[in-house]
């Protein structure tokens, strides 16, 4: 399992990073910074352990994620203006990490025994949550609200890897489930496919003197 601790910890960075980089075009503190990196990254997962009523949520016992936000914020920090010109690189770790959470929280769920509706809740959560979380602290509407293939690709990971589950290798699937929800999230970045948004029309509505609406 030394690969998927490896896509871990390369997802934790990859979110981390993006928070940073948000937080940094919000024109963030270094305590802003690293607020918003650390919920980007363990926002989503920190839920997750809370939902599943775990004595202590692996936040708070495995050192690695934290020390791994702590570096990808300095790091990033100092080197700003080249990691902001390499976002396809952070896009291709988000979307690795994207999937290593999501198919790690099925498996999780239904060792167990969560229902499917609960295995597919937590799964997208523990994957989009993070990024839900830091898009609201600076106040701007989340990413995956605004036509992203993102919790769409974390929704197919998750069914994909209940229903083969047991049916193949416990580990080839979570690799294999892997890889799907990767692939779904890159092409959709590659060919800039979204999801159909509703656009309001041109209509413009005021309030008579009686306080109705009128067109």
């Amino acid at each position: 399992m030394i690969f998927i601790d490896l896509l871990n910890i390369t997802g934790t960075a990859a979110f981390a990073i993006s928070g940073v980089l948000l937080g940094i075009k919000n024109k963030l503190d270094i305590f802003g910074l690293f607020v918003l990196a650390f919920f980007t990254a363990c926002g989503g997962g920190l839920i997750r352990d809370v939902i599943l009523k775990k004595d202590m949520p692996v936040l708070f016992t495995d050192s690695k994620y934290v020390i791994t936000i702590l570096i990808s914020t300095i790091l990033t920090c100092l080197l700003y203006r080249f990691i902001s010109k390499i976002t396809i690189l952070i896009q291709i770790f988000d979307a690795l990490g994207l999937g290593t959470f999501t198919v790690l929280t099925a498996y999780q769920c239904i060792l167990m025994r969560v229902p499917l509706t609960g295995i597919i809740f937590l799964s997208v959560l523990t994957g989009v949550g993070g990024g839900i979380i830091r898009d609201i602290l600076v106040n701007e509407v989340p990413l995956i609200f605004r036509g992203e293939i993102y919790a769409l690709a974390s929704i197919i990971g998750a069914f994909s890897f209940y229903f083969l589950y047991n049916k193949l290798d416990n580990i080839i699937s979570l690799y294999f489930c892997i890889l799907i929800v990767f692939i779904v999230r890159s092409i959709s970045m590659y060919f800039n496919i979204n999801l159909p948004v509703v656009k309001p029309g041109n209509k413009k509505y005021m309030r008579s003197e009686d306080n109705k609406w009128i067109i």
